[in-house]
């Protein structure tokens, strides 16, 4: 039986400036009122993925997945998450912190860890692609291969059997 998930978010966290400059800080004050917050409140007791990003313009781009198996009040603004979060404002990142979660939909709160691994394994290969940058440690191992136009197939315009071989497989966005 499939594990039916949805995405809540972005959710924006409250932040602190650090003086004049661009620096941003999230501390225990701020993820208290990030927890308090309506859409955030909603989810809190769910287990699940998250991706903390940072919203610039009209993009998002995210910096850190993680995983929550007991409940994301617990796991997504625990101290060490915070330090993550942290490193990337502190390097004058432009955005405002947000998160997003994958997690149960309606009244469901709980997912096995097997699959919240699987997902958070897919969420961080499928980002590193696009942003080596990303501040995860564990996970970064990307496969020793590729397919052209397909999967980690570098940039540059895709060739047309690529492209129906994505869509063939669903692997393109749906319009």
């Amino acid at each position: 039986m499939a594990t039916d998930l949805e995405i809540y978010g972005p959710v924006p966290i409250p932040y602190q400036r650090n003086g004049r400059g661009s620096a941003k800080q999230i501390g225990k004050n701020e993820a208290k009122e990030f927890w308090e917050c309506e859409q955030a409140c909603e989810i809190s007791n769910k287990q699940g993925c998250y991706v903390f990003a940072l919203k610039a313009g009209r993009g998002y781009r995210p910096w850190y997945v993680g995983k929550a198996t007991k409940s994301m009040r617990q796991e997504c603004t625990g101290l060490h998450q915070l330090s993550h979060y942290n490193e990337v404002l502190f390097k004058g990142n432009k955005g405002t912190p947000v998160l997003f979660f994958v997690v149960p939909g309606g009244n469901k709160v709980k997912v096995s860890k097997t699959i919240v691994d699987e997902i958070e394994t897919f969420l961080i290969q499928t980002v590193l692609t696009k942003h080596p940058e990303i501040q995860n440690i564990q996970k970064t191992n990307l496969p020793k291969w590729t397919v052209k136009g397909v999967v980690r197939g570098g940039r540059g315009k895709r060739k047309q059997n690529a492209s129906d071989f994505r869509k063939m497989m669903g692997l393109s966005k749906s319009k």
